[in-house]
């Protein structure tokens, strides 16, 4: 009788009692979702399922069809044994039953049933709240829907970058910056842990293009790496995601279920995360490797183990390793409802405010002539499929089928009457023209275009022919995975509202939108360009044979269009109202030692308009002068703020140390340079409204010293004089040739390779020479 799973004890003795097989059953999935059952260590199967928008009822579907087909199998006298599956295991049996089912219904004339699951608002809508509160009321209502439905690991949310428009699941990711995502992220996370199910925080690292996306070899600069891609991660870890995704693709050379790198030295040893590393769907390319390289956990399931067996018997993984991820593993397990038997329960309705909450906060008004709100005797005919087939969420493992999706033709026609309202057709007493228009955007697939889809531009030429006639209005409302062009209509359309994929209610506060309901106050959590070619991707996206490099570097979204000074069509963070604020009355100290306390900033904020609302006051930070390359502003702070029409408040915030840092490849840490920064408040990255200068006192990383560059050294007329002094030689003379044509030459090998031969010639003595050198360097530190 083995031991059984209750406590961290029992996982060293469990560890101790298995066979080198059960090892290798144990790190590799059991089925298309679910993980190896062990009864006789108490080990139950554990169910994880996408994602961060709903129940996914297809892979819930494929799960339990690959165990019905598996059961006729073993009926028959046949079985499934691992060894006969691939890296995608069982899945492709489940979905080839489930196609199978499907076909069979619909030659019996039996309609697709969809059933009553929450959807909600994707990364991109929750990024567009600035409002944590509300990305984490859906990440707890999620949670608890999931886990009342047996799910234990909820596999998101999906925080990579916005890198390109185009990115086939840039609607699942949060943003364009890096520390927006860092602010939000981490409260759906929260929200998920506090129900007891575990959050599966993805694509670890930098899965931002589905073209090739099994094995794309991304060249990324480290730079680009920490101070745009990994942020996010750090913050879900440390926010206490239990579980962490790797991705599919390559980064430098390294598949990221294989990278010891990625997995161990960063994640592990750097940031402390001691939770369980869980590939992406046959992401473990290689399961040998994988283990070696810390990805506890490869799924799907069933697969074959003799490949980890043969590697551990002739000496190629050791067992130790092996063990350290089962050890991961097991600790998690003891904590999941599958283990406790805690299951949250669920409400409905709790949902659907929860829902509600985030699409009223994200929604974004782009453009508004005044025609918004409407009045509720007005006529409105609605045009585009997606006024009645309006999207919640995209394709994919983000998809959820569910039949409590609301639209905006239904839902203004229930707010103002059956009779004001037509679809596809314009009336007699028509004055205004609402066309909805889409993009779509799914798992496996980038965009083509930025183009909105064709059917939709009929639509919209025509409402706007129609409109024009008859002496109406157009509002557009964008249902899209991300940006679409505009440009050849947005001077003809009255009001612009930037929709995303809002879950199951927005169209719902859609209606509420346009008839004055809700104010709006989302802000753009990405750029959105004029035309593709501004992107700062533009023919580097998504590469070729395989492989693309990020040669923006740090320069993605507005860090790119501020420093190329390109204009785009809607800055970052920018979104309207329909009442005005003004943000005035930035206050900072005049000098700050941030090593030693925080900067706070406050500012006054004040509802101008007639309308309650709110509004998202934001910080960046523009650094003077910097030995590193900056881009010409970053965010670094941000509050939203409701008033009521005509009051007003005073927000703080607060910027620490690493607010004013960028990463040094060349120290190989975040660095902070003392100087003078700028520190710029307004309502979007363009409409900096008022700034005051800082003086940021701290320890100058880059100060002058033995690895200091010969060029570097010459340039501080200071350091010239300090040297000079003390070898009494002219160091411009004496190093003229390194100056000239070597001046990285570090001041250590200068000063060994030319300034001894200079200073033994005048007979200084070998322990002098060594005062001299340590004198200099002590001087240094002063200047």
């Amino acid at each position: 009788m083995g031991t059984k799973l209750t406590d961290k004890t029992s996982v060293e003795q469990i560890i101790c009692e298995m066979s080198l097989e059960e090892k290798a059953r144990i790190v590799t999935g059991g089925s298309p979702f679910a993980t190896e059952p062990m009864e006789e260590y108490g080990i139950p199967a554990v169910l994880m399922l996408d994602g961060a928008t709903g129940f996914n009822s297809m892979q819930y579907g494929a799960e339990l069809a690959f165990k019905t087909v598996s059961k006729e199998l073993e009926k028959s006298g046949e079985s499934l044994t691992r060894e006969s599956f691939g890296g995608m295991g069982g899945l492709l049996l489940g979905l080839r039953k489930l196609q199978m089912m499907a076909a069979e219904k619909e030659q019996n004339g039996e309609p697709p049933a969809y059933g009553e699951f929450g959807c909600y608002p994707p990364g991109m809508c929750l990024g567009a709240t600035w409002n944590p509160e509300a990305v984490y009321a859906c990440g707890k209502a999620l949670a608890q829907e999931m886990g009342a439905k047996g799910v234990d690991v909820i596999l998101g949310p999906n925080v990579n970058i916005h890198r390109d428009p185009l990115g086939g699941r840039c609607f699942e990711g949060y943003s364009e910056d890096p520390y927006l995502v860092s602010a939000l992220a981490p409260y759906f996370v929260k929200g998920i842990e506090q129900e007891g199910v575990a959050a599966s925080v993805k694509h670890f690292a930098a899965n931002n293009q589905e073209t090739d996306r099994m094995g794309v070899e991304e060249h990324i600069p480290e730079r680009a790496l920490r101070e745009i891609y990994l942020p996010g991660f750090q913050a879900c870890v440390e926010a206490g995601s239990r579980t962490v995704m790797s991705a599919y693709n390559k980064i430098n050379g390294k598949e990221c279920a294989m990278n010891h790198w990625l997995l161990m030295e960063l994640l592990r040893e750097e940031w402390g995360f001691e939770g369980m590393v869980v590939s992406d769907w046959s992401g473990a390319y290689d399961q040998v490797e994988a283990i070696a390289a810390g990805n506890d956990l490869a799924m799907p399931g069933p697969r074959g183990i003799q490949c980890i067996v043969r590697a551990v018997e002739e000496g190629r993984l050791a067992e130790e390793t092996l063990d350290l991820c089962i050890r991961n593993f097991l600790k998690v397990i003891l904590t999941l409802p599958a283990m406790t038997g805690k299951r949250p329960s669920f409400q409905m309705e709790h949902a659907v405010k929860a829902t509600e909450y985030a699409a009223r906060e994200g929604i974004t008004l782009l453009k508004n002539d005044g025609v918004l709100p409407l009045a509720e005797n007005v006529n409105v005919a609605f045009y585009g499929n997606r006024s009645q087939a309006f999207s919640g969420s995209g394709a994919g493992s983000a998809g959820v089928d569910t039949s409590l999706l609301t639209n905006p033709y239904d839902c203004a026609a229930e707010l103002i009457g059956a009779e004001k309202v037509t679809y596809g057709k314009a009336g007699v007493d028509t004055n205004i023209w609402v066309v909805t228009v889409g993009a779509n955007g799914q798992e496996g697939a980038d965009r083509p275009h930025m183009d909105m889809d064709e059917e939709d531009k009929a639509a919209l030429n025509q409402a706007l022919a129609e409109a024009k006639e008859a002496g109406g209005k157009v509002i557009l409302i964008l249902n899209t995975a991300g940006p679409v062009s505009l440009m050849e209509w947005e001077e003809q359309l009255s009001a612009i509202i930037c929709a995303y994929y809002p879950g199951m209610q927005g169209g719902k506060v859609l209606a509420d939108i346009l008839f004055g309901k809700v104010n709006p106050s989302g802000k753009l959590p990405l750029t959105y360009p004029k035309y593709y070619r501004d992107c700062p991707t533009y023919k580097n996206f998504p590469g070729e044979n395989k492989e693309v490099w990020y040669g923006e570097g740090i320069y993605v979204g507005y860090r790119y269009y501020d420093t190329k000074q390109t204009e785009p069509l809607y800055p970052f963070g920018y979104g309207l109202s329909y009442t005005t604020f003004e943000i005035t009355k930035l206050s900072v100290p005049e000098e700050t030692n941030v090593e030693e306390q925080d900067v706070q900033v406050r500012i006054r904020v004040k509802n101008t308009g007639a309308m309650d609302g709110s509004e998202v006051v934001q910080v960046y930070v523009h650094d003077v002068v910097s030995k590193l390359d900056k881009p010409e502003k970053e965010l670094k702070g941000f509050c939203k703020v409701f008033l009521k029409a005509g009051e007003e408040k005073e927000v703080q915030i607060s910027l620490n140390k690493k607010s004013f840092a960028g990463y040094s490849p060349e120290k190989a840490q975040w660095v902070t340079e003392p100087g003078e920064f700028d520190i710029l408040a307004g309502n979007s990255s363009r409409n900096i409204m008022t700034a005051k200068r800082i003086a940021v006192v701290c320890e100058n990383p880059f100060g002058l010293g033995g690895s200091t560059g010969i060029g570097e050294i010459v340039a501080n007329d200071r350091a010239v004089t300090v040297i000079n002094d003390t070898i009494q030689a002219d160091i411009l003379k004496v190093a003229n040739a390194a100056i000239v044509f070597a001046p990285d030459k570090i001041w250590s090998d200068i000063w060994q390779t030319l300034v001894i031969p200079e200073l033994v010639k005048k007979g200084v003595a070998k322990a002098e020479i060594e005062q001299k050198y340590e004198y200099i360097l002590k001087r240094f530190e002063d200047l």
